[in-house]
């Protein structure tokens, strides 16, 4: 009987997860009095911020203040106006001047029905692009600053291939809990894929959905396909292409594009063509 396929968890990412799972993020900014609650929907206010944070400084028309956590340290950079308040989140880095240049860059158009996607200028951290996201996709400021939530936006960083843009709230909470550690500015690029294979030589797989899988874990699926006639592995990047490789005899591979054009390449060449299509499409 078929193994289900089973995801390797990033221990780290978990345990920054976990963290801000058990303050639900509320809790992030429940360090000022207590019983009060702010209920005026409007601008955030250096005042309303100094309720919850010990300081609270002022730089290029931004708010910016720290959440001090035993072994990392969240800088918040925070934008606000009348009509949206746009929020960056950063671990263990404080530059603001990169934070303000990805609040002054986010467009006008902005929803709380979906995310949105913005390119900035190149900078040291390699990003290419800013997701903004709702505030239903995440969980900061809440708690006393409830009231005030509703036009707030949480702007993230991300090299172009981490995300489509197209995520639900819940695709996105899955990816940032297993996958990318979106407030580590010195992350290593994870390329959104989806993978869906059959190995019967491993007796593992998924179902016809696919997973989200981490990029050095589908090359080792790869690997463990090499010479299973009867295989598959289907790759889907952040763009929606998609892509098969098949393996008919050992150490030969067949990488099967728009679902005809079949080249045969050794284990090496295929890799190449891989990075090509995850990093880039």
């Amino acid at each position: 009987m078929r193994e289900a396929f089973r995801l390797d968890d990033d221990s780290k990412t978990i345990s920054r997860l976990a963290i801000f799972g058990r303050f639900r993020f509320r809790d992030l900014i429940a360090i000022g009095h207590e019983g009060e609650t702010m209920n005026e929907v409007g601008m955030f206010s250096k005042d309303d911020l100094l309720q919850s944070f010990a300081c609270v400084d002022e730089y290029a028309g931004c708010y910016f203040f720290q959440h001090k956590l035993p072994k990392v340290v969240y800088e918040y950079c925070l934008k606000s106006t009348d009509r949206k308040d746009l929020l960056v989140i950063s671990e263990g880095v404080s530059d603001r001047a990169f934070s303000v240049e990805v609040v002054e860059r986010a467009p006008d158009s902005l929803s709380q029905d979906k995310t949105t996607i913005f390119d900035i200028a190149p900078n040291k951290y390699g990003f290419t692009h800013v997701l903004v996201v709702p505030n239903t996709y995440h969980g900061s400021l809440k708690g006393r600053l409830d009231g005030k939530r509703e036009n707030l936006y949480l702007c993230i960083p991300i090299h172009r291939c981490e995300f489509s843009g197209s995520e639900s709230e819940g695709e996105f909470k899955e990816i940032i809990q297993r996958m990318i550690p979106i407030f580590h500015w010195s992350r290593s690029v994870c390329p959104k894929i989806k993978v869906y294979f059959d190995n019967p030589g491993t007796e593992a797989g998924t179902d016809e959905a696919g997973v989200l899988m981490k990029y050095p874990t589908l090359l080792s699926e790869i690997e463990n396909l090499n010479g299973v006639v009867s295989g598959f592995v289907e790759v889907t990047n952040y763009k929606g292409q998609v892509v098969e490789v098949l393996s008919p005899k050992k150490d030969v591979f067949t990488l099967v594009r728009n679902r005809k054009d079949e080249e045969v390449l050794t284990h090496s060449k295929l890799v190449e063509a891989l990075n090509g299509f995850v990093l880039a499409g």
